[in-house]
């Protein structure tokens, strides 16, 4: 039980220094990959 409770947050601290670089390019791929696809579908219909 120690071990899975510790695996978690040894993970959580690992991420927390590359989570504000890693968190901005996955935002700004989502809203990238959000607008292509709005775009397409818009394309598409017309």
């Amino acid at each position: 039980m120690q071990k899975q409770r510790r695996r978690p947050r040894a993970i959580a601290i690992a991420r927390t220094g590359e989570s504000r670089s890693e968190a901005e390019l996955i935002a700004f791929a989502a809203f990238l990959a959000l607008f292509v696809i709005a775009t397409v579908a818009i394309f598409l219909s017309f």
